[in-house]
């Protein structure tokens, strides 16, 4: 966190006021299924975050956040998320 305690404060405030739509959720969503080479399956992307940003105490239960967005979303689909995105497969295991 490179910015001053009253700027993180700020941020903190906002957050904690906000009420995350289902369009945020959905961007949230999005985020996390896709990598540069296009959209992969979850835990690819998470890991490739891992990777690269480390781990952190807070890593398991944004994982189990993330995960659970897009059962929420499979779930009001009535299919599984990966089943919209064209080429995850490929994407997903391209080495």
């Amino acid at each position: 966190m490179d910015c001053p305690g009253e700027e993180k404060q700020f941020v903190q405030d906002y957050l904690d006021r906000i009420e995350y739509t289902a369009y945020d959720r959905l961007v949230q969503l999005c985020d996390a299924l896709a990598l540069p080479s296009g959209p992969v399956l979850m835990e690819k992307r998470l890991v490739d975050v891992a990777m690269r940003a480390g781990l952190n105490d807070f890593t398991l239960a944004k994982w189990q956040a993330f995960l659970a967005l897009r059962q929420d979303f499979s779930e009001a689909v009535g299919i599984s998320t990966y089943e919209l995105l064209p080429g995850v497969v490929d994407a997903t295991f391209r080495l």
